[in-house]
C-alpha cells in the first residue's frame, strides 16, 4: 500500500506504508455531506482532522496488537504521525485483549509499532485485576512491552503501588517499579495492620503475587497509625497471598514495639502467623534490660514475645558481665526469663562463679539463674 488515502464505502482508510495504521470511521448521516466534501480534499493537505475515529493495527498473521479510538485524529502531512484527541481503546497480545486503556491524548508513530500516550492514563488488566495511572504510556507490541512514566501508581486488591516510572513486561506479567517506590499491602477489613514496603526499585509478579527487590527493601507493619515492627535488608523479597517477607543480607529488624534488635543475614518474617525465622546466625539485644543473645538460628513469636535460639547460644548481660552459654536457649521477653538447655555454662563476674550443668533458668539481667538436673559444677572464686 502507497502512502495515499483510500477511502472505502464510507469508512475512512488511512494507509502508513506496509501494514500501517488502518483507521475505519462510521459516518453519522447528519455529518455526510462534511465528510463527502473532505473524501473529496487532498489526502496531502497537512493538518488533516478524522472525526470519531477508530485506529487498529494487526500483525503479519491478522492478529490484532491494539485498537484505538478517538475523538479526532490528526496526520502529519507525511502521514507518519497520528495525532490522538481522546484516546481509548485495548492493547493485545496473541490477538487477546490484555489492558484497556484510555488517556486525555495522544500518537501513534513507527508505522502503528509504537502507541504514545498522554495525560491521566489509566490502563486496566483484563484478566490481572491491575489498574496502573499515570501521564505518559509507551505501548511497543512486538516487545510485549508496556512504558509507564510521570508519577504512577497501580494497585489490584492486594497492594496499592506509587513510583516514578514502570515497565510492564505484559507477557511474563511482571511490573518492574523504578524510583521511590512504595507499596501498601490493601487489608482484608478495617482496622487490620497494614505493610508499607520501601526500596529504590521494585518487581511486582503479578500471577506469582509476589514482590521483590534487589535493591536495599524495608517492610513496616503499621498499626492504628504506628509502626510496631520493622525488617530491613539489602534485597529482600513479600508474598502477597501468604503474606511472609523474606529479607537477605546485612538485615536488620526490630520487633515487640522496638524493644528488640534483630541483625542477621536473613531473617523470613510470617506477618499473620506474627512469626520470625532465623535461618542463620542472628544477634538479638534487648537495650532497655541490656542482654545481649547470639546463635547459630532461631525463631521469635512476636504475639508471645517468645525467643528460641539454638546452637552455640550466648546470652551477655551487658550491665554485670554475666555469661550465659547452652545449646538451647528460650527467652520470654517481657518477664525477661530464660530457660537455658544442653551443655550448660553460666559465669558471673562479681562475686565470681562459673556453674556448669544441664539446665538453667533465671533472669540474666538480676544474675539470678538456677542450675538444675544431672551433675551440677559450681567454681567459687575467692576475692581476697
Amino acid at each position: 500500500m502507497g502512502k495515499g488515502w483510500r477511502w472505502i464505502a464510507g469508512l475512512a482508510v488511512v494507509g502508513i506504508a506496509a501494514g500501517g495504521i488502518r483507521a475505519c470511521q462510521v459516518i453519522q448521516e447528519r455529518e455526510l455531506a462534511a465528510q463527502q466534501a473532505a473524501n473529496e480534499a487532498d489526502p496531502s493537505e497537512p493538518g488533516l482532522t478524522l472525526r470519531d475515529v477508530t485506529l487498529e493495527q494487526s500483525d503479519d498473521d491478522g492478529n490484532l496488537l491494539w485498537r484505538i479510538k478517538a475523538v479526532s485524529v490528526t496526520y502529519s502531512p507525511d502521514r507518519e504521525i497520528a495525532v490522538l484527541e481522546e484516546p481509548n481503546g485495548e492493547l493485545y497480545q496473541d490477538g487477546e485483549i490484555i489492558y484497556r486503556v484510555s488517556a486525555q491524548a495522544g500518537e501513534v508513530l513507527e508505522n502503528g509499532q509504537v502507541v504514545l500516550l498522554q495525560d491521566n492514563i489509566v490502563a486496566t488488566g483484563e484478566e490481572n485485576d491491575v489498574v496502573l495511572r499515570g501521564n505518559q504510556l509507551e505501548w511497543r507490541p512486538s516487545e510485549d512491552l508496556m512504558t509507564i512514566s510521570d508519577g504512577i501508581t497501580g494497585n489490584n486488591p492486594q497492594v496499592d503501588a506509587t513510583a516514578e516510572s514502570a515497565q510492564v513486561l505484559t507477557r511474563e506479567q511482571r511490573v518492574e517499579l523504578m524510583g521511590e517506590v512504595l507499596a501498601n499491602t490493601i487489608p482484608e477489613a478495617e482496622g487490620e495492620p497494614t505493610l508499607k514496603l520501601q526500596a529504590t526499585d521494585m518487581t511486582w509478579w503479578i500471577e506469582e503475587e509476589r514482590l521483590a527487590s534487589e535493591t536495599p527493601l524495608r517492610i513496616e507493619q503499621i498499626e492504628a497509625g504506628q509502626v510496631t515492627d520493622w525488617v530491613a535488608g539489602d534485597t529482600g523479597e513479600f508474598d502477597l497471598a501468604t503474606e511472609v517477607a523474606t529479607l537477605r543480607q546485612n538485615v536488620q529488624m526490630t520487633a515487640n514495639d522496638q524493644s528488640l534488635q534483630v541483625a542477621s543475614e536473613e531473617v523470613v518474617w510470617n506477618v499473620p502467623q506474627a512469626e520470625v525465622t532465623l535461618p542463620q546466625p542472628v544477634r538479638i539485644i534487648d537495650a532497655e534490660q541490656g542482654v545481649t543473645v547470639i546463635a547459630r538460628r532461631g525463631t521469635m513469636d512476636l504475639d508471645r514475645q517468645v525467643v528460641v535460639l539454638r546452637e552455640q547460644v550466648q546470652a551477655t548481660g551487658r550491665n554485670d558481665g554475666s555469661e550465659l552459654r547452652s545449646d538451647v536457649l528460650t527467652w520470654t521477653v517481657d518477664t525477661q526469663e530464660i530457660v537455658a538447655e544442653g551443655n550448660v555454662d553460666y559465669r558471673q563476674a562479681d562475686p565470681p562463679v562459673t556453674v556448669r550443668g544441664p539446665r538453667a533458668v533465671g533472669r540474666l539481667e538480676a544474675q539470678t539463674v538456677v542450675i538444675s538436673g544431672g551433675r551440677v559444677v559450681t567454681e567459687i572464686v575467692p576475692n581476697f
